[in-house]
């Protein structure tokens, strides 16, 4: 998978300044989804689709380093195999 899991959206999170309530609130997931992605029960880093993960970035985006942003980007493009052009 990439070099990507829970933990990396996990930090994306915490860096905006969010709870997991809050998160889930705002893109539309229950609070127990957004634990269960960030400690990688099982299928849900499998189960992800490029909307949640859309979701999750458009939120938190505006708040994290550029350093996490230039990461963040990279994981995700190898995770949904696009590649970076």
């Amino acid at each position: 998978m990439a070099n990507f899991s829970g933990a990396h959206l996990k930090s994306l999170r915490k860096e905006a300044g969010l709870t997991q309530k809050e998160l889930a609130s705002r893109i539309g997931l229950s609070r127990e989804t957004v634990v269960a992605i960030e400690n990688e029960y099982v299928g849900s880093i499998d189960k992800l689709s490029i909307e949640v993960v859309n979701s999750w970035w458009a939120v938190c985006r505006r708040t994290v380093s550029a350093k996490t942003k230039e990461s963040f980007k990279s994981q995700i493009l190898r995770f949904f195999n696009f590649q970076n052009s």
